[in-house]
């Protein structure tokens, strides 16, 4: 087999030091750019047009706004006669001027939605105590049907798939909505199935009694091995569709397929290459944590 002569657990170093890299390309993009949060987090108007005239490009959308609001705002085709135009937060009149600049330019129906910046800031509270939730949620299933100590490694490669799925968004300017946030969700819980998938196969190959480091290790890089293709092969045929939706959907669909493809991409990897060195590298420090040291014999005269 491929994987049979890989030190999953031994290797700890090298994995984790990819993992690093994808990470602070992610942390700089977000400290530097920042998020592109649409207006379900900070406010604003977003405006539909549907059964547009001719075939406008998005330039020529934008050149209908008033008041110089199209370099502000973000335009985008959706599909046949169809545009979506989101602007920072206005006015009910500014509003007004907008639709209906938009109705008598391109000839179509243009339906408002509006959040005010108040309300997008609640939104965003709510979006993060959700996955707040959810991670603490996981830590007690998972301790309760293993142990902490497997909590604490799912908690490491789960937190490990959010930062890397947010990071990738900040890096390609993605628009960060509440579709964002039930993609970051479906991740969670798709690549704890690959988690929980390997720890068990850990547990029935655990020995009943006792702890030896060298024996844990070798027996984990075993565990991995006899589930690796299995993910592999799952995670592979769930990114096909996926890749597809990305490539073929519509921005909506097309954000929440981006989200998905990189954290699956990172769910499986660290499933493989992060929960279980984090698992090893747990209970090696628990255990020598635990240890009493030796008492050392008197000096001889």
């Amino acid at each position: 087999m491929a994987f049979e002569k890989v030190d999953f657990v031994g290797r700890w170093r090298v994995w984790f030091a990819l993992s690093g890299v994808f990470l602070l390309l992610g942390l700089g993009a977000i400290v530097i750019e920042g998020m592109n949060f649409g207006i379900d987090f900070q406010g604003g108007s977003r405006f539909t047009a549907s059964g547009v005239e001719g075939n406008p490009s998005v330039q020529e959308v934008r050149d209908v706004l008033p008041n110089n609001l199209g370099q502000e705002a973000i335009v985008q085709q959706l599909g046949e006669g169809g545009y979506d135009v989101r602007t920072p937060v206005l006015t009910q009149e500014e509003n007004t001027e907008v639709r209906q600049d938009l109705e008598e330019a391109l000839g179509a129906e243009v339906s408002v939605t509006s959040i005010s910046p108040t309300f997008g800031g609640q939104i965003r509270g709510q979006a993060l105590q959700a996955v707040a939730a959810a991670l603490l949620i996981i830590v007690v299933f998972i301790s309760l049907r293993f142990e902490f100590a497997f909590a604490m490694a799912a908690m490491v490669a789960l937190v490990h798939d959010i930062l890397i799925t947010v990071g990738f968004y900040a890096l390609v300017g993605r628009e960060v909505n509440l579709v964002t946030v039930v993609a970051v969700l479906t991740v969670l819980g798709y690549s704890l199935y690959d988690t929980i998938i390997i720890f068990d196969r850990i547990r029935e190959n655990a020995p009943a009694a006792g702890y030896n480091r060298r024996r844990f290790d070798e027996m984990a890089n075993n565990s991995i091995r006899q589930v690796v293709m299995r993910s592999i092969y799952t995670s592979t045929v769930t990114l096909i569709p996926v890749t597809a939706l990305l490539i073929f959907g519509e921005s909506t669909l097309s954000d929440f397929a981006f989200a998905l493809l990189v954290g699956i991409a990172a769910g499986t990897y660290s499933s493989i290459f992060v929960a279980t060195p984090a698992l090893c590298l747990y209970k090696a420090w628990r255990e020598g944590s635990i240890t009493p040291t030796a008492p050392r014999s008197a000096p001889t005269r």
